[in-house]
C-alpha cells in the first residue's frame, strides 16, 4: 500500500493561507503524487478555506497542517489543528456577504469532511479524490500479481467507490461531517 503522511505547522496569520497551498503543493511532487486540475483546484480550494477558518476562529499562535495520502485508494485527507473548542457551525450568507461560504466549499470539493475535539482544541479534516496514480516500479518488481491485477482493474475501467477514512472513524470522537463556518 502507497501511504504518505506529513504534517507543518503555520503561524495564525493570513500570510499562512497561501504558504499552506505551497507546502502542500511541495508535498505532493516530493510524494510522486499526480494530480489533474480538479484535484488541484479541490486541494487549493480545501486547504487554502480549512486554513482560513483556523486563521480567523481560533486565538492560539499555530496551527498544525496534517496531510495523509493513500494513493492506492486515490485518497488525499488535509487535517488542520487549532487550539479552539469551538466546532465550526453552518452559517448562513447573504449574497453580498464577503465570508461565510468557505465550509459550503469544502462540502462541495471533499469526498468526506468533518471537525473533532482534541486534546489541545480541535481538527477540521476533509478528503479529496486523486486521479489515477501510476504504479510504480517497486510495485511492479516486488508485487508483480498485485501490480497485474490493477492494470487489469485499470482496463476494465473498475473504479472504487469513495471511503471514508478508517482512522478517523474509528476516534469515535467530534461530529464525523458536517461541518459549517464558525
Amino acid at each position: 500500500m502507497r501511504v504518505c503522511n506529513s504534517s507543518f505547522f503555520l503561524v495564525r496569520d493570513p500570510v499562512s493561507v497561501p504558504m499552506s497551498r505551497q507546502r502542500l503543493g511541495r508535498l505532493i511532487k516530493q510524494w510522486g503524487v499526480r494530480t489533474d486540475n480538479d484535484s488541484r483546484l479541490a486541494l487549493d480550494t480545501v486547504i487554502s478555506e480549512l486554513v482560513t477558518n483556523a486563521v480567523r476562529h481560533t486565538s492560539g499562535a499555530m496551527l498544525t497542517v496534517g496531510v495523509h495520502a493513500n494513493l492506492d485508494l486515490r485518497r488525499l485527507i488535509i487535517e488542520v489543528y487549532d487550539g479552539s473548542r469551538a466546532l465550526p457551525r453552518h452559517q448562513v450568507s447573504g449574497p453580498d456577504a464577503e465570508a461565510g461560504r468557505g465550509i459550503f466549499l469544502v462540502e462541495r470539493l471533499a469526498l468526506a469532511h468533518g471537525a473533532e475535539h482534541t486534546v489541545r482544541g480541535k481538527k477540521v479534516w476533509a478528503e479529496v479524490a486523486l486521479p489515477e496514480q501510476p504504479l510504480t516500479r517497486r510495485q511492479l518488481l516486488v508485487h508483480p500479481r498485485r501490480a497485474a491485477r490493477a492494470v487489469a482493474r485499470r482496463l476494465s475501467g473498475h473504479r472504487r467507490p469513495p471511503i471514508h477514512p478508517p482512522a478517523l472513524a474509528a476516534t469515535g470522537t467530534g461530529t464525523g461531517t458536517g461541518t459549517g463556518t464558525r
